[in-house]
Protein backbone atom coordinates (compact mmCIF):
# COMPACT_ATOMS: atom_id res chain seq x y z
CA UNK A 1 0.00 0.00 0.00
CA UNK A 2 1.60 3.59 -1.14
CA UNK A 3 1.64 6.20 1.51
CA UNK A 4 -1.05 7.82 -0.38
CA UNK A 5 -3.44 5.29 -0.06
CA UNK A 6 -2.51 4.68 3.61
CA UNK A 7 -3.07 8.32 4.21
CA UNK A 8 -6.59 8.21 2.39
CA UNK A 9 -7.30 5.02 4.83
CA UNK A 10 -6.24 6.59 7.91
CA UNK A 11 -8.55 9.53 7.17
CA UNK A 12 -11.59 7.63 6.11
CA UNK A 13 -10.87 5.76 9.36
CA UNK A 14 -10.98 9.01 11.51
CA UNK A 15 -13.87 10.32 9.53
CA UNK A 16 -15.75 7.01 10.24
CA UNK A 17 -15.03 7.36 13.98
CA UNK A 18 -15.94 10.67 14.52
CA UNK A 19 -18.94 10.02 12.44
CA UNK A 20 -20.56 7.45 14.71
CA UNK A 21 -18.40 8.85 17.33
CA UNK A 22 -21.05 11.70 17.24
CA UNK A 23 -23.35 9.45 16.73
CA UNK A 24 -23.26 8.03 19.97
CA UNK A 25 -22.97 10.73 21.69
CA UNK A 26 -26.25 12.15 20.21
CA UNK A 27 -27.95 8.77 21.07
CA UNK A 28 -26.63 9.15 24.66
CA UNK A 29 -28.13 12.91 24.67
CA UNK A 30 -31.36 11.35 23.01
CA UNK A 31 -31.57 8.63 26.01
CA UNK A 32 -30.98 10.86 28.55
CA UNK A 33 -33.52 13.13 27.61
CA UNK A 34 -36.23 10.14 26.81
CA UNK A 35 -35.54 9.16 30.62
CA UNK A 36 -36.03 12.80 31.96
CA UNK A 37 -39.11 12.48 30.05
CA UNK A 38 -40.25 9.25 31.60
CA UNK A 39 -39.61 10.67 34.95
CA UNK A 40 -41.36 14.00 34.17
CA UNK A 41 -44.72 11.88 33.12
CA UNK A 42 -44.58 9.89 36.43
CA UNK A 43 -43.75 12.81 38.21
CA UNK A 44 -47.07 14.16 36.97
CA UNK A 45 -48.73 10.94 37.77
CA UNK A 46 -47.87 10.65 41.11
CA UNK A 47 -48.10 14.36 41.31
CA UNK A 48 -51.97 14.02 40.11
CA UNK A 49 -52.84 11.06 42.19
CA UNK A 50 -51.75 12.92 45.25
CA UNK A 51 -53.69 15.83 44.05
CA UNK A 52 -56.79 13.94 43.73
CA UNK A 53 -55.92 12.24 46.85
CA UNK A 54 -55.60 15.57 48.74
CA UNK A 55 -59.00 16.83 47.16
CA UNK A 56 -61.52 13.64 48.11
CA UNK A 57 -59.61 13.67 51.52
CA UNK A 58 -61.08 17.91 51.75
CA UNK A 59 -63.88 17.16 50.14
CA UNK A 60 -64.92 14.10 52.88
CA UNK A 61 -63.34 16.81 55.41
CA UNK A 62 -66.05 19.20 54.39
CA UNK A 63 -69.05 16.67 54.12
CA UNK A 64 -68.09 15.41 57.49
CA UNK A 65 -68.48 18.74 58.65
CA UNK A 66 -71.74 19.46 57.05
CA UNK A 67 -73.14 16.50 58.48
CA UNK A 68 -71.82 17.21 62.10
CA UNK A 69 -73.42 20.55 61.75
CA UNK A 70 -76.39 19.57 60.70
CA UNK A 71 -76.38 16.69 63.26
CA UNK A 72 -75.89 19.49 66.15
CA UNK A 73 -78.10 21.90 65.05
CA UNK A 74 -81.00 18.87 65.22
CA UNK A 75 -79.66 17.38 68.60
CA UNK A 76 -79.59 21.19 69.90
CA UNK A 77 -83.24 22.19 68.82
CA UNK A 78 -84.55 18.55 70.18
CA UNK A 79 -83.55 20.01 73.56
CA UNK A 80 -84.79 23.29 73.43
CA UNK A 81 -87.90 21.33 72.55
CA UNK A 82 -87.91 19.35 75.23
CA UNK A 83 -86.79 21.73 78.05
CA UNK A 84 -89.83 23.93 76.48
CA UNK A 85 -92.34 21.13 76.98
CA UNK A 86 -90.88 20.11 80.26
CA UNK A 87 -91.65 23.88 80.88
CA UNK A 88 -95.20 23.66 80.03
CA UNK A 89 -96.08 20.46 81.25
CA UNK A 90 -94.79 21.18 84.72
CA UNK A 91 -97.43 23.58 85.71
CA UNK A 92 -100.33 22.07 83.72
CA UNK A 93 -101.81 18.59 83.87
CA UNK A 94 -102.79 17.49 79.91
CA UNK A 95 -105.33 14.69 80.13
CA UNK A 96 -104.75 14.09 76.05
CA UNK A 97 -101.63 12.73 77.50
CA UNK A 98 -102.83 10.51 79.81
CA UNK A 99 -101.83 6.75 79.61
CA UNK A 100 -101.13 8.00 75.77
CA UNK A 101 -99.97 5.21 72.98
CA UNK A 102 -98.97 6.75 70.91
CA UNK A 103 -98.25 10.01 72.59
CA UNK A 104 -100.22 13.11 71.88
CA UNK A 105 -99.38 16.69 71.96
CA UNK A 106 -97.21 18.09 75.04
CA UNK A 107 -99.05 21.20 75.46
CA UNK A 108 -102.02 21.48 72.92
CA UNK A 109 -105.54 19.91 73.56
CA UNK A 110 -106.19 19.04 70.37
CA UNK A 111 -103.37 16.68 68.22
CA UNK A 112 -101.89 19.58 66.81
CA UNK A 113 -97.96 19.09 66.89
CA UNK A 114 -95.70 20.77 70.16
CA UNK A 115 -93.56 22.41 67.53
CA UNK A 116 -90.56 24.41 67.53
CA UNK A 117 -88.70 25.86 64.82
CA UNK A 118 -84.81 26.52 65.61
CA UNK A 119 -81.73 26.52 63.54
CA UNK A 120 -83.69 25.81 60.45
CA UNK A 121 -85.22 22.58 62.47
CA UNK A 122 -88.52 21.61 63.15
CA UNK A 123 -89.24 19.63 66.21
CA UNK A 124 -92.38 17.84 66.99
CA UNK A 125 -92.42 16.89 71.19
CA UNK A 126 -95.16 14.33 72.22
CA UNK A 127 -95.65 13.19 75.93
CA UNK A 128 -97.64 10.39 77.23
CA UNK A 129 -98.45 10.74 81.11
CA UNK A 130 -98.72 8.28 84.29
CA UNK A 131 -100.27 9.58 87.02
CA UNK A 132 -100.22 8.09 90.14
CA UNK A 133 -101.73 10.72 93.05
CA UNK A 134 -101.45 8.81 96.10
CA UNK A 135 -97.33 7.57 95.40
CA UNK A 136 -94.92 10.44 95.35
CA UNK A 137 -94.10 9.94 91.33
CA UNK A 138 -97.52 11.64 90.74
CA UNK A 139 -96.73 12.29 87.26
CA UNK A 140 -94.42 10.45 85.25
CA UNK A 141 -94.33 12.32 81.87
CA UNK A 142 -92.60 10.85 79.00
CA UNK A 143 -91.47 12.92 76.06
CA UNK A 144 -90.73 12.05 72.62
CA UNK A 145 -88.81 14.33 70.39
CA UNK A 146 -88.78 13.59 66.12
CA UNK A 147 -88.32 15.97 63.51
CA UNK A 148 -91.80 16.87 61.93
CA UNK A 149 -92.01 14.74 59.23
CA UNK A 150 -92.68 11.46 61.83
CA UNK A 151 -95.65 10.54 62.81
CA UNK A 152 -96.32 10.60 66.77
CA UNK A 153 -96.55 6.90 66.68
CA UNK A 154 -93.34 6.88 64.72
CA UNK A 155 -91.67 9.09 67.08
CA UNK A 156 -93.13 6.86 70.19
CA UNK A 157 -91.07 3.83 68.47
CA UNK A 158 -88.11 5.24 67.88
CA UNK A 159 -87.59 8.65 68.60
CA UNK A 160 -84.60 11.15 68.40
CA UNK A 161 -84.80 12.14 71.72
CA UNK A 162 -86.37 10.28 74.98
CA UNK A 163 -87.23 12.07 78.00
CA UNK A 164 -88.63 10.59 81.28
CA UNK A 165 -89.26 13.73 83.96
CA UNK A 166 -90.86 12.51 87.43
CA UNK A 167 -92.89 15.24 89.05
CA UNK A 168 -94.33 15.19 92.80
CA UNK A 169 -97.80 17.73 92.92
CA UNK A 170 -98.79 17.10 96.39
CA UNK A 171 -95.03 16.43 98.01
CA UNK A 172 -95.22 15.88 101.77
CA UNK A 173 -96.01 17.77 104.14
CA UNK A 174 -96.21 20.79 102.11
CA UNK A 175 -99.50 19.54 100.05
CA UNK A 176 -102.51 17.73 100.76
CA UNK A 177 -102.25 14.31 99.54
CA UNK A 178 -105.10 14.45 96.60
CA UNK A 179 -106.46 11.91 94.05
CA UNK A 180 -107.81 14.74 91.78
CA UNK A 181 -106.32 16.05 88.86
CA UNK A 182 -103.34 18.63 90.13
CA UNK A 183 -103.97 22.36 89.28
CA UNK A 184 -102.36 24.99 91.61
CA UNK A 185 -100.12 22.22 92.95
CA UNK A 186 -98.83 20.83 89.47
CA UNK A 187 -94.80 20.23 89.74
CA UNK A 188 -94.05 21.14 93.11
CA UNK A 189 -91.26 18.97 92.59
CA UNK A 190 -89.29 17.78 89.59
CA UNK A 191 -86.51 15.38 88.67
CA UNK A 192 -85.68 14.52 85.08
CA UNK A 193 -85.15 10.36 85.53
CA UNK A 194 -83.26 10.01 81.90
CA UNK A 195 -82.67 12.45 78.86
CA UNK A 196 -81.21 10.03 76.08
CA UNK A 197 -80.40 10.43 72.31
CA UNK A 198 -81.51 7.99 69.48
CA UNK A 199 -82.54 5.19 71.74
CA UNK A 200 -84.41 1.91 71.18
CA UNK A 201 -87.02 0.96 73.40
CA UNK A 202 -88.47 -2.09 73.46
CA UNK A 203 -91.82 -3.45 71.34
CA UNK A 204 -94.16 -6.31 72.04
CA UNK A 205 -95.32 -7.94 69.23
CA UNK A 206 -96.94 -10.93 70.78
CA UNK A 207 -98.34 -12.43 73.65
CA UNK A 208 -99.28 -16.05 75.05
CA UNK A 209 -101.72 -16.70 76.64
CA UNK A 210 -103.82 -13.94 75.70
CA UNK A 211 -106.42 -14.57 78.21
CA UNK A 212 -106.56 -16.42 81.46
CA UNK A 213 -107.69 -16.37 85.24
CA UNK A 214 -108.42 -13.33 86.81
CA UNK A 215 -106.82 -14.08 90.46
CA UNK A 216 -103.26 -14.29 88.35
CA UNK A 217 -101.17 -16.80 86.71
CA UNK A 218 -97.75 -18.22 85.57
CA UNK A 219 -96.40 -19.06 82.27
CA UNK A 220 -97.12 -15.96 79.92
CA UNK A 221 -94.55 -15.38 77.19
CA UNK A 222 -93.90 -11.99 75.94
CA UNK A 223 -92.15 -11.46 72.55
CA UNK A 224 -90.70 -8.57 70.72
CA UNK A 225 -87.51 -6.76 70.76
CA UNK A 226 -84.93 -4.66 72.40
CA UNK A 227 -85.44 -6.68 75.57
CA UNK A 228 -82.51 -6.45 78.34
CA UNK A 229 -81.44 -7.39 81.74
CA UNK A 230 -83.93 -5.73 84.65
CA UNK A 231 -86.47 -5.17 82.43
CA UNK A 232 -90.42 -5.13 83.90
CA UNK A 233 -93.39 -5.83 83.03
CA UNK A 234 -96.69 -3.67 83.27
CA UNK A 235 -100.62 -4.56 82.70
CA UNK A 236 -102.30 -1.15 81.60
CA UNK A 237 -105.78 -0.97 81.72
CA UNK A 238 -107.17 -0.48 78.24
CA UNK A 239 -109.64 2.09 80.32
CA UNK A 240 -106.92 4.43 80.38
CA UNK A 241 -109.07 6.95 82.29
CA UNK A 242 -108.59 4.46 85.63
CA UNK A 243 -105.00 5.04 85.33
CA UNK A 244 -104.71 1.01 86.60
CA UNK A 245 -101.45 0.12 85.86
CA UNK A 246 -100.47 -3.36 87.87
CA UNK A 247 -96.83 -4.57 87.71
CA UNK A 248 -96.41 -8.59 86.40
CA UNK A 249 -94.33 -10.68 88.84
CA UNK A 250 -91.23 -13.47 88.25
CA UNK A 251 -90.50 -11.66 85.15
CA UNK A 252 -87.13 -13.60 83.45
CA UNK A 253 -85.54 -12.23 80.23
CA UNK A 254 -84.40 -14.88 78.17
CA UNK A 255 -83.02 -13.24 75.36
CA UNK A 256 -83.35 -10.15 73.82
CA UNK A 257 -86.85 -11.30 71.77
CA UNK A 258 -88.54 -13.61 74.63
CA UNK A 259 -89.17 -12.46 78.13
CA UNK A 260 -91.11 -14.74 80.77
CA UNK A 261 -93.38 -13.47 83.53
CA UNK A 262 -96.43 -14.06 85.73
CA UNK A 263 -99.85 -12.41 85.10
CA UNK A 264 -100.97 -10.23 88.51
CA UNK A 265 -104.37 -10.58 90.01
CA UNK A 266 -106.66 -8.71 87.47
CA UNK A 267 -110.08 -7.30 87.07
CA UNK A 268 -112.49 -10.01 85.66
CA UNK A 269 -114.51 -7.21 83.20
CA UNK A 270 -111.65 -5.16 81.68
CA UNK A 271 -108.85 -5.97 79.47
CA UNK A 272 -104.92 -4.63 79.88
CA UNK A 273 -102.16 -3.82 77.31
CA UNK A 274 -98.86 -5.45 78.46
CA UNK A 275 -96.00 -3.07 78.17
CA UNK A 276 -92.33 -3.57 79.06
CA UNK A 277 -90.11 -1.08 80.43
CA UNK A 278 -86.35 -1.16 79.98
CA UNK A 279 -83.78 1.96 80.30
CA UNK A 280 -84.29 2.52 76.94
CA UNK A 281 -87.92 3.56 77.65
CA UNK A 282 -91.49 1.46 77.47
CA UNK A 283 -93.42 -0.15 74.64
CA UNK A 284 -95.98 1.03 73.27
CA UNK A 285 -99.48 -0.08 73.53
CA UNK A 286 -100.26 -3.52 71.55
CA UNK A 287 -101.63 -6.93 72.26
CA UNK A 288 -103.78 -7.17 75.24
CA UNK A 289 -105.19 -9.51 78.01
CA UNK A 290 -108.00 -10.10 78.88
Amino acid sequence: MTRKSQAKTTRTSQQFSKHFGDLGGRSRILDESGSSLILALVFMIVSSLIVLSLSSLATNDLNNASKFKLAQSRQSTADSAVELAIEKVRYNFMPQTLNASPPQSCWNSDSTPSQVSLNNQNIDVWCSTRWAPLSTKTRVVTFFACQSTVTAAQCGTTPLLYVVVIFDDYPSPIEPISTAQCTTTCGESMNINSWIFDDTPPTVTTISPTSGSSSGGSGMTITGTNFVGGATVQFVNTNLSSNSIIQATGVAVVNSTTITANWPALSSSSSYYVTVTTAEGTSQYGPTFN
